[in-house]
């Protein structure tokens, strides 16, 4: 049996999202895209399992007839509606980078807050696959193609479309 590759999507949730009104729903619709394509590729959606980017993007994978799973820390049914599969922790904030970004084989950025931004530095220090979408924050597209550190672990990978992103998470 094939295993099916697991692809994060990261972002904010409604209360980081930002002020503009075309940003906001730029931003769901991209996650929402995302989550589609993920179903379509036969891969699995791994998200925060909360509201934002990780309701959009699960929204969209149920939608396309795929699988999704949430981490939204400590309370059972905490998860948006779309989520099928619940993975509980001991923790209530950063919950996801210990349950689901580990078992992430990629995982696709949409650039918000210190907690989007931990998880990429986590995401980075265990060596997933990290694609930035661009265009939503300057200081993540200064990111892009670049390192974290000296050490060089790998680099950061860059997406303009959706489709884009999701060729970069599956290619290996």
């Amino acid at each position: 049996m094939d295993k099916k590759i697991q692809i994060g999507v990261m972002g904010p949730d409604e209360s980081e999202y930002p002020e503009e009104d075309e940003m906001k729903k730029r931003m769901a619709e991209t996650a929402e895209q995302l989550g589609k394509l993920i179903a379509k590729n036969n891969a699995i959606l791994l998200t925060g399992g909360c509201g934002g980017v990780m309701l959009a993007a699960s929204k969209g994978a149920k939608e396309a007839g795929g699988i999704t799973v949430g981490s939204p820390g400590r309370i059972r049914n905490a998860s948006n509606r779309y989520v099928d599969i619940e993975i509980i922790t001991d923790i209530d904030a950063g919950s996801f980078i210990f349950a689901g970004l580990l078992g992430c084989d990629a995982i696709i950025f949409i650039p918000g807050g210190a907690g989007t931004l931990a998880e990429l530095c986590f995401a980075y220090r265990n060596k997933k696959k990290c694609i930035i979408m661009k265009g939503y924050d300057q200081f993540y597209d200064k990111l892009v193609n670049g390192y974290l550190d000296r050490g060089k672990s790998i680099k950061l990978l860059g997406a303009e479309t959706c489709g884009d992103a999701i060729r970069l998470a599956i290619e290996k």
